[in-house]
Order: C-alpha cells, then sequence, then structure tokens
C-alpha cells in the first residue's frame, strides 16, 4: 500500500512539472515564431473605460462600442511595452476582457492612416498544450503500458493523416483511394499497439477495411441519389473556389470514411479479441461456431458503437441544428436541407460501414485461425 501511494504521490509531481514545463516551452516556442503583422498577443492589465459608437443606428441589433485597454505586448517588435488602445466590439459581445489573461490583438490599418484595433479571441495555446499533457499523463498513470501504447498508435495515426494523407489529398490526389489507403494505414498501426497476440493483428485491419470500404460504396449511392454536391459547407465551398480541381463529393467520401474508422476499428478489436480468446480456450472449436461466437459479439457491441457514431455526429452539428429548431423549419424542409442530408449521409454510410465489419472481421477471423490451426 506504501509503494502503491508513492507511485501515485510521485507520479503527480512529475505530472505536474511536465504540464507546467509543456505549458512554459509551448507558449515560448509560439510567440518566438509569431509571424502575423497585423495581430499580437496581448496581456489586458486594465480596463480604461467604455464609449458608445457615436455610428450606432437608434435600435440596431448589431451596436458597437469602444473599449479603453492598457494592454503589455508579448511578442513582435513591441514586445515587453505596455501602451494604451482603443478596442472596438459589439456592445452583446461574448468575449469578456478580463484584466490579467492574455488576448489577440488585431490591428486593421486603412488608406488614410488610420488603425482600428480589436479583439479577436482569447490566447489559450498553453493552456490546451498542458491539458493535452495532464491528459496523457492520467492516461499512462492509470492504463500504464496499454495507455502508452494507445498513445503511441494515436500520435502515429495523426501523423500519417495529417503528414501524408491530408497533403496529397490537397494537392490533388483521389480523396476516396486515398482514405482507404488511410483505413488500412491506420488499422496497421492501431492493431500494432493495441493487439498483444500478433497472429491476430492482421483480422481486425482486414474487418476495418471492409467497413471502410462499405461506407464508401454507400456514401456513393447516397450522395448520387441525393444529388448532393458537397459544398454545403462555408469551408468547402471556399476550398472549391481554391482548388477548382479537388473533386468534393470524394472529399466528402473519404471524410465519412476516415471519420468512422475510430468506430470501425473498436468493433474489428472488438470481434477479433473475443474469437481469438475462445479459439484459445477452446482449440478444437469448429469454424462455424467461431464464425457465430465472432458474429455475436459484434452484434452485442454494434448498438453502442452505432450509437457513438451517430451522436458524435450529432454533437458537431449541434448548434446548426438548434438554429434550425428556433427558426421554426418545418419537418419537411428540415429533411430537404443539403447540410441536414449531409449528416444523415455521414451517420446512415457509417452505420452500414459498422454492420460490414462484422461479417468481414469474423471471416477473416475464421480464415486466419484455421489457417494457423492447420499449420501447427
Amino acid at each position: 500500500m506504501k509503494k502503491y501511494g508513492l507511485y501515485v504521490a510521485s507520479s503527480v509531481l512529475l505530472l505536474a512539472a511536465a504540464v507546467w514545463i509543456v505549458s512554459a516551452a509551448a507558449d515560448r516556442l509560439v510567440l518566438s515564431r509569431w509571424a502575423a503583422e497585423d495581430s499580437s498577443v496581448v496581456t489586458v492589465e486594465k480596463i480604461l473605460g467604455t464609449r458608445e459608437d457615436p455610428e450606432n443606428s437608434q435600435g440596431g441589433a448589431w451596436e458597437s462600442e469602444y473599449v479603453g485597454l492598457a494592454v503589455r505586448h508579448r511578442n513582435g517588435k513591441l514586445a515587453g511595452q505596455r501602451r494604451e488602445v482603443e478596442i472596438m466590439r459589439l456592445v452583446d459581445s461574448r468575449l469578456p476582457m478580463t484584466p490579467g489573461k492574455d488576448y489577440l490583438l488585431l490591428a486593421d490599418r486603412f488608406d488614410d492612416g488610420t488603425v482600428q484595433y480589436s479583439i479577436s479571441d482569447r490566447y489559450r495555446i498553453p493552456d490546451v498544450a498542458g491539458f493535452i499533457i495532464f491528459a496523457c499523463g492520467v492516461l499512462i498513470i492509470i492504463a500504464g503500458r496499454s495507455g502508452l501504447n494507445a498513445l503511441a498508435g494515436l500520435f502515429l495515426s495523426l501523423l500519417f493523416l495529417l503528414g501524408w494523407f491530408v497533403p496529397r489529398v490537397a494537392a490533388g490526389g483521389r480523396p476516396v483511394p486515398l482514405a482507404i489507403l488511410a483505413i488500412g494505414a491506420v488499422s496497421l498501426v492501431t492493431c500494432y499497439f493495441v493487439i498483444s497476440k500478433k497472429e491476430l493483428r492482421l483480422i481486425p485491419v482486414i474487418g476495418a477495411l471492409g467497413g471502410g470500404i462499405g461506407a464508401s460504396v454507400t456514401g456513393w449511392v447516397m450522395v448520387s441519389l441525393w444529388h448532393l454536391t458537397g459544398l454545403e459547407s462555408d469551408s468547402a465551398a471556399l476550398l472549391a473556389s481554391i482548388s477548382p480541381g479537388l473533386s468534393l463529393k470524394g472529399l466528402l467520401l473519404a471524410a465519412v470514411m476516415v471519420g468512422s474508422i475510430g468506430a470501425v476499428l473498436d468493433v474489428a478489436v472488438s470481434v477479433t479479441s473475443a474469437m481469438g480468446e475462445i479459439s484459445s480456450y477452446d482449440p478444437s472449436i469448429t469454424a462455424a461456431r467461431l464464425w457465430e461466437a465472432g458474429i455475436g459479439v459484434g452484434k452485442d457491441v454494434l448498438g453502442s458503437m452505432i450509437n457513438t457514431l451517430i451522436l458524435a455526429y450529432l454533437g458537431s452539428s449541434l448548434p446548426f441544428v438548434v438554429l434550425i429548431a428556433t427558426e421554426g423549419a418545418d419537418f419537411i424542409g428540415l429533411l430537404n436541407d443539403p447540410h441536414i442530408a449531409q449528416e444523415i449521409l455521414r451517420s446512415v454510410a457509417g452505420t452500414v460501414g459498422l454492420l460490414l465489419t462484422i461479417p468481414a472481421t469474423a471471416a477473416a477471423g475464421v480464415w486466419l485461425i484455421s489457417l494457423r490451426k492447420k499449420r501447427g
């Protein structure tokens, strides 16, 4: 008991030190490399006062005000200097000015030489970096080596997606074939770190690929029948204007596939682990019985995974759904809305992917486990 208490106490101290070091290092690194000329990081030291914008219209919905601030610059040529600025913001701004906190100060320069200052957001990079280290540390403390393996798999998966998949799509590559390769690579990396038995690692990879391809085919059919263009969001429309040769329909399908990787892999790994344990416990089990066991486990896991997938999509679009509900849109118009149709597409295609993952994983498991038994 004393050893466990010492382990917990030392781990907490090391974690606290790591969080502080990483936060400070991230802050220093970002401030030293801040290249934007029209924005800087400032610390608000004092709020000097507020005055109404003389150009406000009577009863207007978008009234603005001027707020005088005493700030200290943290980066750029003015680093360390304290000065007073007057920012312009909306009267009902949801971004409060709190002395002692860091903000992003924007400077809009006009042709007549005047400069209009505004606060765009809080400066939160050190806090984000520190919290990420805190979460990773807690995972390692509680789960030990399993947690470390999970973090390693996640890091390599993100490195592959952001370092290989995204640049090739941005360069004009075909999103769907690249997404299939991404599913295979992420599955290989994840299974290498998560599944301890080497002979079982290929099974969930095959199952995840089957589910991902099934989600892609389902999505392609729905996009074709529903006449979706992939231009439903502002970011997609902007991307189309910047990269006219990029297939936005393909990008939409790739987004469905990449977004379902986590849920698909959860199902594939659960089915694989169960089939591996059953086979180890009863080496004489028949292929038919092993198939039934894999399908049975998959059915049990499927319900929660479908909830996870659909609720994740709903959560990501919740502000838009609340906006529609506030405006009182009718049910028919809601179904015909392209944004809603796109979210339904993600949910349905992802669900089909999960469904197909179960038989694909079970079939791969029966084949590979039976093949291993024959080889002795």
